[in-house]
């Protein structure tokens, strides 16, 4: 039986599985119609924040459909993947814990802001492992070509 998500054979379907989630998720969530402007001044603005992600998940969703047949190893896709969706999983939990529309006054702030900050950089290394995987399925089939 054919499915259209073979997780099995393509992880990177799950990508796109998790921005339909997560953008179908945002358009229930308070997080996004609360205006913060009226509590406090935020340097970064949330809500731009909160939409970009399940773009950028589905920009690289689009970018494993191009470069399918470069990929040196679906152990290391599978990998990034994981690593991609859990860390964007938990900036949400983590962004809907510390934006807490009941909650009046947080004593977690710093945390929170240490947390963010720790999967921020877990979500980087996740995309250098999949440049890695990209360009050494390049380099390994150019070797082969060579001999």
């Amino acid at each position: 039986m054919s499915t259209i998500f073979n997780i099995k054979k393509d992880s990177y379907q799950l990508l796109l599985l998790t921005s339909i989630a997560v953008l179908v998720g945002l358009t229930f969530s308070q997080l996004t119609k609360m205006n913060f402007q009226d509590k406090e001044m935020f340097g970064v603005p949330i809500k731009a924040m909160l939409w970009i992600i399940p773009l950028l998940l589905l920009f690289l969703w689009l970018l494993y459909m191009l470069t399918n047949r470069f990929l040196y190893s679906i152990t290391i896709t599978r990998i990034h993947v994981l690593i991609t969706v859990g860390t964007t999983i938990l900036i949400f939990i983590v962004l809907y814990i510390g934006i807490n529309p009941s909650q009046v006054v947080n004593e977690n702030h710093q945390l929170i802001g240490n947390s963010m900050q720790i999967l921020s950089l877990l979500f980087v290394f996740a995309q250098l492992i999949y440049l890695g995987n990209v360009l050494l399925g390049l380099f390994a089939k150019r070797k082969i070509i060579s001999r």
